[in-house]
Order: structure tokens, then sequence, then C-alpha cells
């Protein structure tokens, strides 16, 4: 007679799924803040326009006609079609409910008794790691990395070969969706090597782990299915369009991230940066890192008697993943909760039967809804700060420039920011191409530390538009600001004027053929009409009402209108805002204005950066070498790659020799 379960009963088990796949889709919620999608979404539509695959690069200048191992084409097709039917905000949801549905498999990979322990781990590494959920192909590997898992983990304890069948199948899906396909036969060996050193060490003592197979002959037996597993999932890697092109991607994406001085893809993009290297800069992104490894280090440590030899090879190759470049960190985050938690639950199970019964009871039904709960209070206070899922996050695109441009007669070649290509692709081709996007694997070391060098050194950039005849210049003034020394340089060209600007971005046009001599930020009527736009632009949303008057401020500043930049900041009391304010007094030569501004910010934040930097220029000014030494050296304490007082360190010391 089949046992009827109470509703008491059945909402006690439901739960905790529920609770985690809501939490996993609402964290997942935010605005297109990513540039990569948009060339993903122009190679869809050409796709669907000419019916054929694209194998060479028809987008942009630097890199037209190059071979192009698009691996991404399946997800550009469904990622066009999702667009077409719900748009942006279309796209959103579906990657939220990808995330959604990963989160579940692994659920149902974890096993009973590690749930508890899992749910809440994972929800609050996703939370933390929620900028990293990108509406990329990456969404796409999250989810086949959990049905992987799933297999391998049912196969680990079932010892069902026919549950290793799927692989093969998904892993051709992987093969041409996104270049990161490598990690499927990754994980399946990785689960031969344990079986496999069980059979050789299983009963010795130097074999520390668990026992994967039981007897020596059946962890054989265990070894050569993953084995054969493995081989079938490499044999699916082949089975792409594109040829060996496509094989060797996954090497040629690993070399980038490789953390040497010689590797510029490393050094200079932002994603591949290593998290340690990164939180000197932007702390606010990578912080957690850090606390995350630990608490991964001290769940191994606990469940070592219990721990395989395929978990620790895992973890310790997403951990390496990780290490390497910080747009790792989101595989690390979603794998780790869940191998950590199948081996720590049995251990903390064991615990528990030692303590009382009601404090078993306070820990599963207290402690872990609390923490669920928890977590699900910041994913949807997080989400319900978000922007419109409707459009891309502000700030991110030269949307109103783009707009500009379209209404340009005839065509041609446009310079931008790398993230920003993507962007005027999928807005403007064919009519008008840019000279990069972020497609960096179609650019050699010497073409890219080429276009980072005109943002060093913008005077170099006057023969290279000559060269290529651009007939606008697009560039964002705070997003990043690598690019203020080239916006100034433009900004009194003879060649180039500002067309137009809201203060996030700069459109430049050349002048010829235009009588009117664009922008003039030096104008209080140019200076009212842009505050009055940002000001209504963002009328519901008072932060982004006050980056949108930071960033006008801080474009009349890289310009020299110091008067301009002052009237915009009047009335502005965030940090952002007044460590700008300190900036103009010391530009304009107001010493004790650009001291007090600075003194109060560091009275509010001893770790001000910004504000030692200024007190440091303030007192060497002044002549006062031991004063600004010591806020020096302060600065370098917090962030000991701060250029501003790198330089005014080697200034005083070149001062002190001379002497």
């Amino acid at each position: 007679m089949t046992k009827v379960r109470r509703p008491a009963e059945w909402y006690r088990r439901a739960w905790l799924p529920v609770a985690l796949v809501a939490g996993a889709f609402v964290v997942s919620l935010a605005p297109v803040a990513d540039g990569d999608i948009f060339w993903h979404l122009a190679a869809g539509r050409e796709m669907v326009a000419t019916r054929a695959l694209l194998h060479t690069d028809p987008f942009s200048v630097s890199a037209a006609g190059r071979p192009w191992p698009d691996v991404h084409w399946l997800f550009q097709l469904g990622a066009y079609a999702v667009y077409v039917l719900g748009g942006l905000r279309g796209l959103v949801l579906v990657k939220s409910l990808v995330v959604a549905a990963g989160a579940a498999v692994l659920y149902a990979a974890v096993g009973r008794r590690g749930r508890g322990l899992f749910v809440p781990a994972f929800l609050a590494a996703l939370f933390l790691g929620r900028h990293l959920l990108l509406v990329r192909p990456v969404v796409v590997t999250l989810l086949l990395t959990s049905l992987f898992f799933l297999s391998l983990e049912r196969y680990r304890r079932e010892r069902r070969p026919m549950l290793l069948a799927p692989l093969p199948l998904l892993q051709v899906l992987w093969t041409n969706v996104q270049g990161l396909f490598a990690l499927g036969p990754a994980l399946v060996f990785a689960y031969a090597l344990g079986a496999l050193a069980t059979a050789a060490f299983g009963g010795t003592s130097l074999f520390p782990f668990a026992r994967e197979g039981g007897s020596r002959p059946v962890a054989l037996r265990r070894a050569r299915h993953l084995s054969a597993a493995g081989a079938c999932t490499l044999l699916g890697s082949l089975v792409t369009p594109f040829g060996a092109s496509a094989l060797s991607l996954p090497a040629r994406l690993f070399g980038r991230i490789l953390p040497t001085h010689a590797n510029v893809f490393s050094a200079a993009v932002a994603e591949n940066v290593p998290p340690f290297v990164l939180e000197r800069t932007s702390p606010a992104e990578v912080w957690h890192v850090k606390w995350f490894l630990a608490t991964l280090a001290v769940g191994v440590v606990f469940s070592r008697r219990r721990l395989p030899l395929s978990h620790l090879l895992l973890l310790g190759g997403f951990v390496l993943l990780a290490l390497l470049g910080n747009r790792n960190v989101a595989l690390l985050y979603w794998l780790a909760p869940a191998v950590v938690a199948t081996d720590l639950a049995p251990v903390l199970g064991r615990a528990a039967r030692g303590l009382v019964a009601a404090r078993t009871r306070l820990v599963g039904r207290v402690l872990v809804p609390t923490t669920v709960m928890a977590m699900l209070a910041c994913a949807g206070v997080a989400a319900a700060r978000e922007p419109t899922l409707a459009a891309p996050a502000p700030f991110r695109f030269p949307q109103a420039s783009a707009a500009v441009i379209r209404g340009l007669r005839g065509g041609g070649e446009i310079f931008s920011a790398d993230h920003q290509g993507g962007y005027l692709i999928f807005e403007l081709y064919p009519r008008f191409r840019p000279y990069i996007d972020t497609r960096l694997i179609l650019r050699t070391a010497s073409e890219y530390e080429e276009y980072l060098g005109f943002a060093d050194d913008p005077a170099r950039f006057d023969a290279f538009a000559r060269r290529h005849g651009f007939v606008a210049v697009v560039l964002p003034v705070a997003y990043p600001d690598r690019y203020l020394g080239l916006i100034r340089h433009l900004y009194v060209s003879r060649d180039f004027k500002l067309a137009y600007t809201d203060g996030s971005e700069a459109l430049f046009l050349r002048r010829e053929g235009w009588a009117d001599d664009g922008v003039i930020l030096g104008e209080r009527a140019t200076t009212k009409r842009l505050v009055a736009q940002a000001d209504a632009r963002y009328a519901g949303d008072a932060r982004l009402a006050s980056a949108a008057r930071v960033q006008l401020a801080t474009l009349d500043v890289v310009v020299g209108e110091l008067g301009e930049a002052a009237e915009v900041l009047s009335g502005m009391t965030t940090p952002d805002a007044e460590a700008l304010a300190a900036r103009v007094h010391l530009a304009g030569g107001d010493l004790d204005g650009a001291e007090r501004m600075s003194a109060r910010a560091l009275d509010a934040d001893a770790r001000d950066v910004r504000a030692l930097d200024v007190l440091a220029t303030v007192s060497a000014r002044r002549g006062e070498l031991r004063r600004a030494g010591g806020f020096v050296r302060q600065a370098l304490a917090v962030d000991p790659f701060d250029i501003e007082a790198s330089n005014l360190l080697a200034a005083m010391e070149e001062h002190q020799h001379e002497r």
C-alpha cells in the first residue's frame, strides 16, 4: 500500500528546493551590463540573415576577414531568438531560469544528507558572485557542469554505467555553445583517476582519501567505465563545424589568463586579472574570494576522511582557474558548495548525534531556514534596487552616441572602447564598424598593446586616426576612466569636435563638413542643460542621478573647465562628489579648500586613498615633504598599486637625491 504524505511532511521536504530555485532566479536578475551579449546577438542575426555559419569576422575593422572559430553559434542563435521575442528583459529572464535550473540539478546531485548544508552555502556564494552571472554562454556552461556532476555523482553512488550515457551528447552541445567545453572531459577523467587510484592504493596507508568503488576489482571496473565515458566526451568535442580551430580554443583561452608579465591580455583585461591582484584596485568586486577559499579549506579539512580523490581534484582544478582569472570565480562558487556539502554533511551528521535532540532540531528547523530566508531577503533587496531589465545598465553603453551616428550619411570606421564595440556592432553594422571589440582571441598581443597605448599616449592617436579615416570616436568617461587622457586630447584636436555628450559618454566627429563647433563645455548654458537632462533622466533614482553628475563634472575637469565642474558638484555631498570637488580645488590652486574637503573625507574613512593622495599633493606643494611622505605611505599601505602615490613618492625621492 502506498503511503500518502501529510501536507506538513510535504512542506518540510519541499520548501528547501523551492527556496533554492527561487533564490537562484532572483539573484540572477540584473540588467545587461556586459557588452559581449551584443556581438553574440549580432552574430545570431547575421546567421539568420545569411542562413550560414560565420567562419570569418565580418564585424570589426582590426580583425576583418580573419578566421573566427565561432563555437558559440548555438548560443547565439538561441539568444537572438529570445531577443526577438522578449528583448533584453527576455534575455535576462531566460538567463535566470537557466541559473535556477542548474541550481536544481546540483540539489539533486548533492543527495539528501547534504542538502541542508548545500542550499544556504550555495545561495551565499551565488549572491557574492552575482556580478559574474552575465548574459553569456557561461550560464549554459554552469548548467552543463551541473548535469555532468549529477551523472558522475549518481554513478559514484549507484555504479550503473548507463548513468554515464548522456555525457557524450551533453558534450556535443557544450562544444557548440562555449569555449569552456574542455571542462566536460576534465570532470569525467577526474572521477576516472579517483577510481584508478582507489584500485591501486585503496588498501594502503598511502591513500588518505575515501575509497571510490569498494574492492580493487570494482574500482578497476569503475575506472574503465569512466575512462570510456571520458573518451566518448572527447569524441563529442570533435562534433563541431569549426574543426581543429575549435578544439584548440580552450588552450588558447587558457593562455590568455596566465598571469605572466608579458601577457597583456591577463594584465590589461579586468576579468582576466587574478582576484588577489584585482582586489588591490577594485576590492568591492572580489573581497570575498579569500574568505570563500578559507571556508572551503576548513570544509575540506573537516571532511578529509570522507573526501574522495575525485572531489579533491575538482576543487583543486576550479580553485586554480579562479586564482588565474577572476572571471572563473563563478565556476568555483558554482560547484564547490555542492562538492563540500556532499562530503562534509555526513561528518557533521555524526557530530550532531552527540548533541541533545533539542539542539539538533535547532540546527535543522531554525538555523538553516533562518539562513536561507536571510539570503532570499538579500537577493530580493538587491534585485529591487536594480534598474529596469528592459534596457542596458546605465552608463555602460553609448546608446545616445549610437543614435547620433546612425543618423549620419554613408558609413565608415569607428574607434571606441573595446567593451563597447559589441554594442556598436549590434546597433550600427553593416554601415559602421568599430575598430575593436571584446573578441580579443581574434587580435594579436601587439595589436592590443597598440590599442591600449592610445590611452597612455594620446598624441599617437592622430596618425592612427588619419590612417584609418575614422568618422567617429566614442569613449566612456568613467566605466572605465582609462580614456580620459584621449578625451582631453580629442577635445582640443583640430581634426575632431565633441558632437555629443551627456557626461557619461563622449562622441567626437570629424570637423570637416560641419559648420558648428560642437558641444562647448565651458559655457554655463551647456552645463545647465546637461545637468537638467541628467536629473530628468534619473529622477527616480538618486544614486544614478548623482553618478551622472559626477561623471559630467569629471569630464569638465578633464578638459580644464574647473568652474563648470564646481557648478555641477555644488550642493552634492556623496563621497565621490566630495572627492572630485577636492580635486577641483586642488587643480584651481585652492590648497586650503582641497585640504579641508579631503580631511573631512578621511575622518569618515581612514582608508580613503583618494583623500590621502590629495593631502599628500597639498603637503608637497607647500614644501611639507615629511608630512607628504606620511600620507603617501598611508595610501600605499591601503593600495600598493596606487599610481598617483607611487609617482609622488618617486618625485620626492628624486628631490631628496638632488639635494
